[in-house]
């Protein structure tokens, strides 16, 4: 009795509600996930793989669970299973052409991280591409790089690092040749750097003083590569 009754009250609930409550299921477990939706038809019929978390699934899943469970989101073009997956594929798997794809297919769904990686990848290459990379990049709506700090930049810094922590990397990156663009910018270049030095420039503030967008995205793409070589 009290089932049937619990089952009409779920059933007279709006789906979009349905697939809050599934959400929230899956920020605390990917059990509290499966148990939610096989408990009635109507959370099953809600569940939808692309809009839930994948907060408690390990960035490189060893489980069988999280395994399956992030290619289901992935299948569904879940836009953090999508930068995940283009993470691994471009720097640990050596399928630099697939991992932009699902990087791309991440960024086009609004995905920071994937569109600070996608950016930086792109401004690394040359001509049309590297072009392409800056309005990329440009689409984060940063505060101008004059304003100092960015919680963005800090933010994306932070997972990539936590990323490529957990994963094997074997694909280094060479940063951006740069471009004479006139600006009058106040970015020192320090080359030869030590590891302990890029690391701590990693952390540092990203109050680099007046520059225009390609040299701050210069600034950071040299960061992110020198971060990629201390993981090799």
């Amino acid at each position: 009795m009290t089932t049937n009754f619990t089952s009409d009250i779920v059933t007279s609930l709006p789906e979009h509600m349905l697939s809050e409550i599934l959400k929230h299921a899956a920020s605390n477990s990917i059990a509290d996930f499966i148990n939610v939706k096989l408990c009635c038809k109507a959370f099953d019929r809600a569940s939808n793989y692309e809009n839930v978390s994948l907060e408690k699934v390990s960035l490189v899943p060893w489980h069988k669970c999280e395994k399956g469970f992030q290619k289901r989101c992935k299948a569904a073009n879940n836009a953090e299973a999508l930068y995940r997956k283009g993470m691994i594929n471009c720097f640990s798997r050596r399928k630099s052409e697939s991992g932009l794809r699902y990087l791309k297919k991440a960024t086009e769904k609004g995905h920071v991280e994937a569109v600070y990686t996608y950016g930086i990848i792109l401004i690394c290459s040359d001509g049309v591409l590297r072009k392409q990379g800056l309005r990329v990049l440009s689409s984060l709506h940063l505060p101008k790089p004059n304003q100092g700090n960015s919680w963005m930049i800090a933010s994306c810094r932070s997972k990539t690092e936590k990323f490529l922590r957990c994963m094997w990397v074997h694909v280094a990156l060479t940063g951006p040749k740069g471009i004479c663009c006139n600006c009058d910018c106040d970015i020192e270049e320090k080359p030869n750097h030590s590891t302990s030095t890029e690391c701590q420039t990693w952390d540092a503030s990203n109050d680099v003083g007046h520059c225009c967008d390609y040299c701050f995205w210069d600034r950071e793409a040299n960061l992110f590569c020198s971060l990629l070589r201390k993981y090799l």
